[in-house]
């Protein structure tokens, strides 16, 4: 007689116990709790992504700091100008590119205005991109003048004489003006500048130009 084991077969013939429905019915819910989290998450950061897209770029920035003229503005040897007469008092250009060479700047041309334009200020300053910065040194020679960007290719300037020219002033009060600091801004942010007058410059210490034939 053939003796049979104390184990009870499950009812699928298996060894193992049988697995009830609420195992698997906890499975189930558990897939579904996974899946519905993950499309969640997706779906979270599909929204973040577009809204994102949809915020507006940082504004450029515009900084503003100190400088003293006298650093970052060229020196004299490294200009190259022409001084133009556009009143009727004779020899006031000759006079004044005398004056001029004496400071250390290369004059060229001297004449009366070449465009017989009517100046009634101080003097225009004409210039080109390359030579914005030659002019910017040479407001402080002609306090008042207007610079004015003519689309020359060069780093030229010229210096046109108005009505109200009267001297340049001396090296020192020159010197005093471009040792003062001031705010100069950088970056995309600016905005364009103004059309620019020259910076003021004391009347106290001033000479006449240099005689001339």
């Amino acid at each position: 007689m053939t003796m049979m084991s104390g184990s009870t077969l499950s009812p699928s013939g298996g060894s193992g116990p049988p697995r009830s429905r609420g195992t698997v019915i906890a499975l189930v819910v558990v897939l579904a709790l996974v899946f519905f989290a993950a499309g969640a998450a997706v779906t979270y950061l599909l929204r973040g992504n577009k809204n994102a897209a949809a915020l507006p770029a940082p504004a450029a920035s515009c900084v503003t700091t100190s400088a003293r003229p006298g650093v970052t503005l060229p020196k004299p040897g490294t200009v190259s100008i022409n001084v133009y007469n556009a009143t009727n008092r004779s020899g006031l250009a000759r006079r004044t590119a005398t004056t001029m060479t004496g400071r250390g700047f290369t004059v060229g041309k001297v004449a009366n205005d070449p465009l017989g334009k009517t100046v009634t200020g101080v003097a225009e300053l004409r210039h080109g991109p390359t030579g914005a910065q030659n002019a910017a040194l040479l407001a402080y020679y002609f306090p008042g003048a207007t610079l004015v960007s003519d689309g020359r290719t060069d780093a030229s300037v010229d210096v046109v004489l108005g009505a109200k020219f009267t001297i340049v002033p001396s090296a020192t009060a020159v010197e005093v003006a471009l040792a003062k600091p001031v705010q100069v801004t950088s970056g995309p942010g600016c905005q364009s500048p103004k059309p620019a007058t020259s910076p003021s410059v004391s009347a106290k210490h001033v000479t006449s130009p240099s005689a001339s034939a």
